[in-house]
């Protein structure tokens, strides 16, 4: 049936747009009366959202705290009985983002058409992830969407909040490093040139250290560009690197081997896998599936290869935890758990209790990395200042010992 991109208009004057499926522009327009809307321009949409481009009025991803109410809305609409195109309707009108109204008018319009919500939401990646996707096609299957979406709500709320945690953790020593950077500059740039040429007048000679920070003070203030230019063309390097399999891999094996901050690295992306397994599990999805999906969101390519492996090992009738097992990337009671959960048919549950474990780890690995880098970087702040102090003192000091002898 074709879909048609359409502007419409209701009683009072309110001016909506949509996608909706008719077999013609007649059609299309006694579908929209029916809903209390007049027709005011049709045209044909083409399907590229079916290939996974999403809403023709979107432009990149919406945010993550829209998609997790919209969740425990229709969680909560859904499990009181209300029919899921009253509540999508309702939803839809509730909702402030305009882009994300967009997506869920979509959504209703192709529910209205006859797709499962499932179906209806994989059109629109940049707000409803595969794993979102598949979580609720399994729910469909086994009749029990609103209790799925109150899963997936949660998901995406602890998701989202360890990120927040993470970045609360790291904005303080980011602030630091920011403000050591700032004051080196300051002391290389402005302080110790008028220092500099004070002690020059005075025709003293100079110790090395002094001369060191001198020729340091020199460089930092006729090549300042180069310097910032090295850093900018550091870090985008970086970036191209881990845009390619091959250096995502390098950057996060090496990530991974930094003592303490890799043991971080490795809990946050072990609890990912957990948790989305868990979910998987507990939502019906099957192993090689389960396994693809997280793949793909797991965040990490080291732990992520090691899952690509199992999943394939998988297929060919060995055990989950005896490929996890033989990677040596996963501890010993992650592997235990995932051996107890396969024995006893019940890996959410399982995986559920290796995640609560992170859960509790992370924020301690989080406060043990920080405890190591805060005083690294003020002890380095401190040799600066100290070393520039000492190389401004000890010709001065020279000086006075000869005026003395004399």
């Amino acid at each position: 049936m074709p879909r048609y991109s359409y502007t419409a208009i209701d009683d009072h004057g309110k001016t909506v747009k949509g996608i909706s499926q008719a077999g013609s522009e007649q059609e299309l327009t006694a579908k929209l009366s029916q809903e209390g809307y007049y027709l005011l321009t049709a045209s044909a949409a083409d399907d590229k959202a079916k290939g996974g481009g999403g809403s023709f009025l979107v432009w990149g991803k919406i945010k993550p705290r829209e998609v997790i109410t919209f969740t425990h809305h229709l969680s909560t609409v859904l499990s009181a009985g209300i029919p899921i195109l009253q509540g999508l309707e309702d939803l839809t009108e509730q909702t402030t983002d305009p882009r994300f109204k967009q997506i869920l008018l979509e959504v209703k319009n192709d529910v209205q058409g006859g797709r499962r919500l499932s179906e209806a939401l994989s059109r629109h990646p940049k707000a409803f992830s595969e794993l979102y996707v598949n979580i609720l096609k399994a729910g469909e299957a086994t009749g029990e969407v609103d209790k799925v979406l109150t899963d997936i709500g949660y998901f995406l709320e602890w998701s989202e909040d360890l990120k927040s945690s993470i970045k609360q953790a790291t904005l303080y020593p980011k602030l630091l490093l920011g403000a050591i950077i700032l004051l080196v500059g300051f002391l290389f740039a402005f302080v110790f040139p008028k220092i500099t040429g004070i002690l020059l007048e005075l025709q003293i000679p100079l110790p090395l250290p002094t001369r060191m920070v001198i020729g340091f003070s020199g460089f930092m203030r006729h090549n300042w560009y180069y310097l910032l230019a090295g850093i900018v063309s550091v870090v985008v390097i970086l970036r191209v690197i881990a845009n390619y399999p091959w250096g995502r891999m390098a950057l996060d094996k090496f990530s991974l081997g930094v003592p303490i901050y890799g043991v971080l690295l490795r809990s946050i992306a072990l609890t990912r896998f957990a948790h989305f397994m868990a979910l998987l599990s507990k939502a019906g999805v099957d192993v090689i599936q389960s396994l693809t999906i997280v793949e793909k969101v797991v965040d990490n390519a080291v732990i992520a290869k090691v899952i690509r492996t199992s999943r394939e090992q998988v297929r060919t009738g060995r055990q989950l935890s005896e490929s996890l097992k033989k990677s040596k990337q996963f501890p010993p009671m992650v592997v235990r758990m995932v051996e107890v959960g396969e024995a006893s048919g019940e890996m959410d549950k399982s995986l559920e209790k290796v995640s609560q474990y992170y859960d509790r780890e992370i924020p301690k690995t989080i406060k043990m990395v920080f405890a190591y880098v805060e005083p690294a970087m003020i002890g380095f702040l401190a040799i600066i200042v100290g070393f520039v102090a000492i190389s401004i003192f000890l010709p001065l000091y020279g000086s006075l010992g000869q005026l003395m002898n004399k």
